[in-house]
């Protein structure tokens, strides 16, 4: 039976392997072929990474990147060598997130400026060595990981408090419609006033925090009559209505037609 708990067996992103070197001057490492990425994070001292014939001479805080099916050469500098921890990754998003990144064979350092990525290197590492092998915990902090780097990369930090606080009214409506929350709800999880929070989000999505509220619903809505598993009593109770009536007069004043229209003329096609 598959371990559930095994990052191995998760298919977005993988990791297969994690450890921790102190490295004596002599030690260099001929790497061959593996049929996952690497990532090394230098703790401290320095060391040199050949790869793709270019010579990289890395230090504290430096993260060198090995892609799969790639060979390298890398060890440490003879009068302060280095130590490092690594994992071994991949998945069907991990291209994707290394290409967001800019990091591949042609450029595979990646620094680390603000100290905030080798905690979830020692925390791979220490899941490992409690449970002997990497788990979901673990997977949890490679997300992290690829997480704070790619908020590094875009500036996501850099975006404006108005376009900060609609996110957040966004991200409350959309986790949240399923129940019967109101505009003074959706305001007070982002932090402000109701009028304001109307003001802003119409100038940055176009529509009213109401309508965009309504939006959701329908649109989780018609996902839901689609499946064929729910009446339309049940799917106005799992999008935030209590009445039925209220809910289909909605639902036809958005798609032009009622529930049950909708699900016969789907039913037809």
């Amino acid at each position: 039976m598959e371990n559930l708990l095994s990052a191995k067996n998760y298919n977005e992103l993988s990791l297969f392997e994690c450890g921790d070197e102190e490295c004596v001057k002599s030690k260099a490492i001929v790497l061959s072929k593996k049929d996952y990425h690497l990532f090394h994070y230098v703790v401290s001292g320095h060391g040199i990474l050949i790869i793709n014939k270019k010579e990289y001479h890395l230090g504290k805080g430096d993260i060198f990147f090995i892609p799969r099916q790639t060979d390298a050469i890398y060890f440490p500098d003879k009068e302060d060598p280095w130590h490092y921890r690594w994992i071994g990754f991949d998945g069907v998003k991990a291209d994707e997130y290394l290409a967001r990144l800019d990091i591949d064979v042609a450029n595979p350092i990646f620094k680390d400026e603000n100290k905030k990525y080798l905690k979830f290197f020692n925390d791979i590492i220490s899941v490992y060595g409690e449970r002997g092998y990497l788990d979901i915990h673990a997977l949890g902090s490679a997300y992290q990981l690829f997480g704070e780097m790619l908020i590094a990369k875009e500036n996501v930090s850099d975006i404006s408090p108005v376009k900060a606080t609609v996110e957040q009214a966004k991200a409350f409506i959309n986790n949240n419609y399923q129940f019967d929350i109101t505009i003074k709800d959706i305001a007070r999880n982002a932090k402000t006033a109701p009028n304001y929070l109307s003001t802003i989000f119409h100038k940055e999505e176009g529509i009213s925090t109401k309508k965009y509220l309504t939006k959701v619903r329908m649109e989780n809505a018609k996902q839901l009559l689609l499946t064929g598993h729910f009446k339309v009593k049940e799917v106005a109770e799992r999008v935030g209505y209590d009445n039925q009536l209220h809910f289909s007069a909605q639902f036809k004043a958005y798609f032009g037609k009622s529930p049950l229209a909708f699900v016969n003329e789907v039913s037809i096609d």
